[in-house]
This record gives structure tokens, sequence and C-alpha cells, in this order.
């Protein structure tokens, strides 16, 4: 059975080979990300509330997202909105970039 079983094996990898090469080819060259569209995205991500939990409290900061859902706003302008944060404060705390490589 081993011939089988290795046959079998090497059909597959080579199948899985030209799936990857297809790939590649038709769905990965060419692209560019759209640093516009990202932006918007991350300006608009709830998640980012969570470093204002600890300078304004949780409640506040679930205040904020919720106004940001709610009115289909940025997070930002949620905040600034309600009065619990400045926007130099908001700035420096809310730094996706800080958020994903700390010092």
């Amino acid at each position: 059975m081993r011939p089988v079983i290795i046959n079998n094996f090497l059909h597959s990898a080579r199948i899985l080979g030209d799936a990857a090469e297809k790939l590649r080819t038709f769905c990965v060259e060419g692209t560019a990300p759209r640093r516009a569209q990202i932006d918007d995205y991350l300006s608009r991500s709830l998640m980012l509330v969570t470093a204002l939990s600890p300078e304004i409290g949780y409640d506040r900061a679930s205040r904020i997202a919720h106004k940001a859902d709610d009115d289909g706003t940025t997070l930002r302008e949620a905040a600034l909105a309600t009065g619990y944060i400045t926007a130099r404060r908001f700035d420096r705390i809310v730094d996706p970039k800080a958020m994903v490589h700390p010092k």
C-alpha cells in the first residue's frame, strides 16, 4: 500500500502547488492596498475604544463606542462630541500604530 499512498500524496502536493501558483498569479499579483479605505476602516473601528478605558473609565468609553456606532461616525468624532476627552488627548491615547508596535 505504500506506493499507492506515496502516489496519492505526491498527486495532492502537485494539486496544492498548482492551486497556490494560480492564487498568486490571479489574486495576489498586481494588488495594492487602498490606503484611504484602510484609514477609513481604522478610524471607524470601535475596538480602539479599549485604549480609552484606562484614561476615562469603562462606562464613558462604552458610551463613546455606542454613540459612534449609533450615529455612524468615527470614534474620534463621537469622543469629541461627548466632551469626555479633548482632541489632543484622544490623538495621544488612541494611536493605532503605537498600539500595534508598542515601545
